[in-house]
């Protein structure tokens, strides 16, 4: 009654890099055979051959995108249904998608994230669109919380990962003090993070609703050198339920 999920940013890995490093990666991710997969800053040609590949919209990541890559792509062996890659108008644009796929005979909620990082559009270069420090995030963070999330109704067996691109619990990236943090601390409160407190240089979580449990977990090393991020596989599975007591 498991779902296997894969959470990794491979770093724009895709079909022009140079030497085995692609061929590396896809095979290393086949190896998991997870259920489902969430690579951010990637290509969809990273995925399986067989299931359904569906990508967030635009990023403007310029040449990147233009080429095919994706700030997310989401994979499922099942198949996806009710996407959306919206999520809110007010959200930085290519750094979301939701959909549902049906694993275990149960259906799942699965969102694809990728949170601006601290230098999003912070430079001189945007001019009067320019961003403030971390101001990227907190612009995100403020939409999923009051507009995305709360479509998930009760949030069962609902999913939430990617690359969040801090640190949690903070420490230096970003501070503890920090507003970008108790913005974070806001939108998940309620949420099980079980990817926190791991090290501190690890930035891309998995966030559930808690009816689910994880099984099991392992991770992709960044010491592969195939990306500087470490990715996670994990086993979730629904929390069982007590039948109701006979009085």
């Amino acid at each position: 009654m498991s779902i296997k999920i894969l959470n990794w940013n491979t770093q724009w890995l895709g079909p022009r890099s140079r030497g085995e490093r692609f061929a590396k990666a896809r095979a290393l991710i086949a190896s998991h055979d997870p259920d489902a997969i969430c690579l951010t800053e990637a290509y969809p040609e990273t995925m399986p051959e067989l299931g359904h590949t569906i990508t967030s919209e635009l990023s403007g990541a310029g040449s990147i995108e233009n080429r095919g890559g994706r700030k997310i792509v989401l994979w499922s062996r099942f198949g996806w249904s009710n996407v959306d890659a919206l999520g809110s108008p007010n959200m930085p644009p290519g750094r979301y998608i939701k959909a549902t796929t049906l694993a275990a005979d149960e259906q799942w909620t699965v969102i694809g994230m990728c949170i601006p990082y601290a230098h999003y559009r912070n430079h001189g270069k945007w001019g009067d669109q320019r961003m403030t420090f971390w101001g990227g995030a907190c612009e995100y963070l403020d939409a999923l919380r009051e507009e995305a999330i709360p479509q998930l109704g009760t949030r069962e067996r609902a999913i939430l990962l990617g690359d969040f691109n801090m640190q949690i619990p903070a420490f230096n990236y970003p501070y503890e003090s920090s507003e970008v943090n108790q913005k974070r601390k806001e939108t998940f409160k309620g949420w099980l993070i079980p990817t926190s407190g791991i090290e501190r240089g690890y930035i891309d979580h998995v966030a559930m609703s808690t009816d689910l449990r994880v099984e099991t977990m392992q991770f992709i090393n960044e010491r592969d050198k195939l990306s500087d991020h470490n990715g996670v596989v994990v086993d979730i599975a629904p929390t069982e339920r007590k039948p109701p007591r006979k009085l």
